[in-house]
């Protein structure tokens, strides 16, 4: 348990394991943690709780998306080991840790990582709105809210809404010990005012819809039942008229829902997402196909770039078609099923003896807080940040071993064969994709976010940062050839050691061009690679097929701003061609009104095809 509490700890409290480079270090915790844990059940011949294999059919075949259908292998190599590992989680905590030192010590650990979100999320709003973890600096456009020790603030809502329940819950019971009670009331308290302070309406929606079941299923006569869930209604009613009056934040939030003028972004994302299912309704496009394919849908005017489509179950049906959502929908169904079970037969046997972790009212608080879960799911991406992937798992391991009809004592020679083919996986995986795959990102990341750092603000010396960027590019590539983004941001810094002093254009050219060739032989269907092959050959004395990349690229993104001025910058080289580069910058312009460096070239495209007459002395 001390190893695990360490790999959630780490996890989360490093902007909820986002980065490779933390995940470098996580994926060789959860895989030692695993390997060990294998041979120790095996040694011990412990039982096996069959929820084990629920997730299992589902990570198949994700596995087989990621082998033959992805359109950006690295990407679906990193969301399978994610998956992986959080079921590698699921079973650690199925099979271990039943002491009560044990479990006191996880529930503390999580209480702890609950208050240090909401003393962070505390200092963000009320002291320096700018401040993140490991150094970073929020985005503006999630100052006015708290994200805690994540960078998102949804992601701490998805972090408290697993336990406000669970604390709820425990407060209510007259049969908990006063102790529990009081710790539990307070824990409420400040997670909530947390919670509000995230400004995140999935969030409240979630545990409001929590919190609503909780009278229904809690017992008694219908009479309660509803008595209840109105009783609830209403303070949830009064509480946000209270935060409308005093809060200005909370206003900002809530005046879009009263006015009928919903979130604009996401209805974008998720009518992409149901286009590309309808391309592929059974498979869907491929394992993290949402992010690589996204320029072919986007609409005109729109300038984020989304990692997901903002709606977990939308995303699996456009990555893994209906085939994937209903393995995933049923091993979460399942799961919640059993957890139900596990609730009613310890309600029922009362075997709980005073501790707390044998009440029902425990187990009932997990479930709850798992259901708010998966409410807010349908409008954010938990399950894409590792923090929240692996608490989930947690949670849900803590609620269904408590099922007693699930538990099988295997053969010894099963034991031992199960043991160590996942030992020996979990090692391999780690070894041979995991470490590679994680260290070759965050290097990657961390080059090409020195060069975005200078473009975006001087910062730096770029004859420095260009040859610095460029070899943790070739060190990248090396660990893992498969990095077709390596491979491209390769070709951007060769490109740009032009400017960074280099003074041989056509061998930087060719360099630049091998590069490009190698991420379009990663995947040909991303417009940035076919972009960077383009100005590869531009710099070679103005090869003739970069224009034929442009177009390509074009055609992949036909509403990308960026590639449509790469483009114009082209044609503006041939005199006889300026028109048409005119006529190009001015599709930029249509699309992104505030790109300036678009509007320099126009005017000087329009100084040139219209020049003034001399004036007359």
């Amino acid at each position: 348990m001390l190893g695990l509490g360490a790999t959630l700890a780490w996890t989360t409290l490093c902007l909820g394991g986002y980065l490779a480079e933390t995940l470098v270090v996580t994926s060789w915790m959860v895989f030692g943690l695993a390997a060990l844990g294998a041979v120790l059940w095996a040694v011990d011949r412990r039982p096996l709780h069959l929820a084990f294999w629920l997730p299992v059919p589902f990570l198949l075949y994700v596995l087989a998306s990621v082998v033959w259908l992805a359109p950006a292998k690295w990407l679906a190599w990193r969301e399978w080991l994610l998956g992986f590992q959080a079921w590698l989680v699921f079973g650690l905590v199925l099979h271990f840790g039943r002491g009560r030192g044990h479990q006191r010590f996880l529930a503390g650990l999580l209480g702890l990582l609950g208050l240090a979100g909401v003393s962070m999320g505390a200092y963000q709003r009320f002291v320096d709105p700018t401040w993140m973890m490991l150094g970073r600096t929020q985005a503006e456009q999630f100052r006015a809210r708290s994200a805690g020790m994540f960078g998102i603030p949804n992601s701490l809502a998805g972090l408290l809404e697993l336990m406000i329940p669970l604390c709820l819950v425990l407060l209510s019971g007259r049969s908990v010990r006063p102790a529990v009670r009081i710790v539990s009331g307070w824990f409420a308290v400040l997670f909530v005012v947390a919670l509000v302070l995230t400004g995140s309406r999935g969030g409240w929606i979630g545990v409001a819809a929590a919190l609503l079941l909780w009278p229904l299923l809690a017992g008694g006569g219908w009479r309660r039942r509803l008595l209840g869930m109105t009783a609830v209604g209403v303070a949830a009613t009064l509480a946000l008229i209270a935060l409308y009056r005093h809060s200005e934040a909370a206003r900002e939030r809530i005046d879009p829902m009263l006015e009928g003028r919903f979130e604009p972004t996401r209805p974008i994302m998720w009518k992409a997402a149901w286009q590309m299912w309808q391309e592929a309704p059974w498979t869907g496009r491929g394992a993290a196909a949402y992010n690589v394919l996204f320029d072919q849908y986007r609409p005109r005017g729109f300038l984020n770039e989304p990692d997901w489509t903002h709606n977990d179950y939308l995303n699996t049906l456009s990555d893994y078609g209906l085939i994937g959502l209903l393995l995933a929908v049923a091993a979460g169904s399942t799961l919640l099923i059993v957890g139900w079970r596990a609730v009613v037969w310890a309600r029922r046997e009362d075997r709980w003896r005073g501790e707390i972790f044998g009440h029902w009212r425990w187990r009932f608080g997990l479930w709850l807080g798992l259901v708010a879960y998966a409410v807010h799911l349908g409008v954010d991406f938990h399950t894409k940040i590792p923090a929240l992937a692996f608490l989930a798992a947690v949670a849900a391991a803590w609620l269904v071993r408590e099922e007693q009809d699930w538990w099988r004592v295997p053969t010894r020679w099963l034991a031992w064969s199960a043991a160590g083919a996942l030992a020996t996986a979990g090692l391999l995986i780690g070894w041979r994709v995991a470490s590679p795959l994680y260290r070759a990102e965050a290097l990657r990341y961390e080059a090409r976010r020195s060069i975005d750092r200078y473009a975006r603000t001087g910062a730096g010396e770029l004859h420095a940062i260009i040859p610095a960027a460029r070899a943790a590019f070739i060190k990248a590539t090396r660990l893992d050839p498969d990095n077709g983004q390596a491979w491209s941001d390769l070709a951007y810094a060769t490109v740009q050691m032009l400017n960074a002093g280099g003074t041989d254009r056509v061998t930087l050219g060719r360099i630049a061009e091998l590069a490009a060739d190698e991420a379009l032989q990663r995947s040909p269907v991303i417009a940035e690679f076919w972009v960077r092959k383009a100005v590869a050959l531009d710099i070679q004395r103005g090869r003739p097929e970069a224009e034929s990349c442009y177009r390509r690229a074009l055609e992949l993104a036909p509403h990308s701003a960026a590639w449509w001025f790469y483009y114009a910058h082209h044609l503006q080289a041939f005199p006889n061609r300026r028109s048409d580069a005119l006529q190009a910058v001015e599709t930029c312009l249509s699309l992104d009104r505030s790109f300036a460096g678009a509007e320099a070239l126009r005017q000087q495209l329009l100084s040139r095809l219209h020049p003034k007459p001399p004036e007359v002395l």
